[in-house]
C-alpha cells in the first residue's frame, strides 16, 4: 500500500503531495518537510525518520524522529491513538572515505586528500586531477577540483542553505565542484561545473562520486555518477 494512500484514507492533513511547498507552522518560524521523511509501517506504528524542521528566518534544520500509533475497528476504520514523543534523530555517522589516489576506467586519476578537522562533528576533504608524476597508471590532467564536507547535509557549511537539502539522502557526504573538469565525454565531464553540489561514497577499493545539480538546479538523486578505483602502488 502506497504511504501517500495510506494517509490520505486516514483523513490526515500533515502529508504534503510531493509538488507542493512545505507550509509554515502558524505562530512560528518553522516548517515542518514531512515528505522528506523515512516513512516506515512497523505493525500499527507508522514511523516517520530524519524528518526535517527548518527554521525560516535562519535556514537551520534539525531532523527528528516520530512515531503515530493507530487502532482499528470494523466500523470506523484505522484510528489515531497517540503520538510519540518526538526526538532529535541521532547525528549520521561519519561516513568511512578512504584517502588516496583514484583513477577512472580512462586512467585519469584524482587524489582524495583529508581529512582535516572543520569542527568536533565534522571532516574537510578535497579531491582533485592529478597528473602522470602521481603514478605510473595516470594519463592526462584533469583540473577538476571539489572540497567535501563529513556529515549530515543539513547544517553542512558549504551547501546547507540549498533549498535541496531536507531532501538528500544520507549515505553519501556533500561537497561542491570549485573548478569545472577539462573533458567532455568522460565519466567526470565538462558538464560537472563549478558551484555544483556534489556527493562521495566508499564501496571497498572504489570511490562513487554523484553529481546533483544540472544546469542551475540540484537534484536529491544523483543527475550522473562516476565510479573511481583506487590505485595500488
Amino acid at each position: 500500500m502506497k504511504v501517500k494512500a495510506l494517509f490520505l484514507s486516514l483523513s490526515f492533513s500533515f502529508m504534503f503531495p510531493l509538488s507542493a511547498p512545505a507550509e509554515v507552522i502558524p505562530g512560528t518560524s518553522l516548517s515542518v518537510h514531512f515528505e522528506s521523511g523515512n516513512v516506515v509501517g512497523s505493525g500499527r506504528n507508522i514511523n516517520m525518520h530524519r524528518v526535517p524542521v527548518v527554521n525560516v528566518d535562519t535556514g537551520q534544520t534539525t531532523l527528528y524522529d516520530v512515531a503515530f500509533r493507530f487502532t482499528f475497528n470494523p466500523t470506523d476504520g484505522f484510528i489515531f491513538e497517540q503520538i510519540s514523543s518526538v526526538t532529535p534523530s541521532p547525528p549520521v555517522p561519519v561516513t568511512n572515505i578512504t584517502p588516496g589516489l583514484y583513477k577512472t576506467q580512462a586512467g585519469v586519476c584524482y587524489l582524495l586528500e583529508g581529512p582535516s578537522m572543520i569542527d568536533a562533528n565534522r571532516s574537510l576533504y578535497t579531491i582533485r586531477g592529478v597528473d602522470r608524476d602521481s603514478s605510473l597508471e595516470c594519463s592526462g590532467l584533469d583540473r577538476f577540483t571539489a572540497a567535501i564536507a563529513s556529515g549530515p547535509a543539513a547544517g553542512h557549511p558549504d551547501i546547507g542553505s540549498r533549498e535541496i537539502v531536507p531532501s538528500l539522502i544520507d549515505n553519501y557526504v556533500y561537497g561542491f565542484i570549485s573548478d569545472t573538469s577539462s573533458f567532455g565525454g568522460h565519466v567526470i565531464g565538462s558538464n560537472w561545473e563549478q558551484n555544483e553540489l556534489i556527493g562521495i561514497r566508499q564501496s571497498g577499493d572504489q570511490l562513487i562520486i554523484g553529481l546533483f545539480s544540472d544546469n542551475g538546479a540540484d537534484f536529491k538523486d544523483p543527475v550522473e555518477t562516476a565510479i573511481l578505483t583506487k590505485v595500488v602502488e
